[in-house]
This record gives C-alpha cells, sequence and structure tokens, in this order.
C-alpha cells in the first residue's frame, strides 16, 4: 500500500468520524430536547390530574349538599301538610299556608342555584 493510499484512508476516516461525530451530536440535541418535552408532558399530566381530583371532591361535596338541601325541603314541605290540613277550616289559615309554601318554594330554588354558581365560580375560573 502506497503512502497516498494511507493519506487517502486516514482523511477518509477523519471524514467519517467527523460526519458520525455530527450525526451523534445531533441526536443528543434531539435526545435532550425530546426529554425536555417530556419533563413538560408529565408536569401538565400531573397538574390536570389535580385538577381532576378537585373537580371530582368538589362534585361529591356538591351533591351532599344538595342532598341535604333536598331532605330539608321535603321535610319543610310535610310540616306544611300538616299545617294545611288543620288549616283547611279557616279560609284565612289557607291562604297563609300558600304563601309559606310560596316562600319554601322560593327559597328552594334560590338555594339550588346559589350552589351552582358556587361550583361553576370554584371550578371553572
Amino acid at each position: 500500500m502506497g503512502f497516498t493510499a494511507k493519506v487517502f484512508g486516514c482523511v477518509l476516516l477523519a471524514a467519517l468520524s467527523a460526519v458520525t461525530g455530527y450525526h451523534f451530536g445531533q441526536n443528543s440535541e434531539e435526545l435532550k430536547h425530546a426529554r425536555t418535552q417530556i419533563s413538560a408532558l408529565e408536569r401538565a399530566i400531573e397538574e390536570h390530574k389535580a385538577k381532576q381530583a378537585n373537580d371530582a371532591q368538589a362534585l361529591s361535596d356538591l351533591r351532599i349538599a344538595e342532598s341535604r338541601a333536598r331532605d330539608e325541603y321535603e321535610w319543610m314541605r310535610g310540616q306544611l301538610a300538616i299545617l294545611e290540613s288543620r288549616a283547611s277550616k279557616n279560609n284565612a289559615s289557607g291562604s297563609c299556608i300558600r304563601f309559606q309554601r310560596l316562600a319554601v318554594e322560593k327559597e328552594q330554588l334560590l338555594n339550588e342555584a346559589q350552589r351552582g354558581l358556587e361550583f361553576c365560580y370554584k371550578n371553572h375560573k
């Protein structure tokens, strides 16, 4: 093998090493970028999981509050039915009971609307 063949072999080997090194360097940069993106996505997933857990707890609290309110309104309606049966003998008392029934229904509607708005304001900012 002649001197030119050896020089040509060395130059070829150096060029191949440079190209391979550049390619590995490029892959290394892409790998760093991909790892950064993966970390950002993992953080976003954790944030969404936490928000989902908070929303689930808030919804559960809302359902419990609604159930308690329904029980209370049913009790109020029962009390009104008792009063109505007692007052059925007197027209003035009947009007008073009608107004009390409307007051109970008004309170129920207002409380339902208030709980719904509070849930929306708290969880959908």
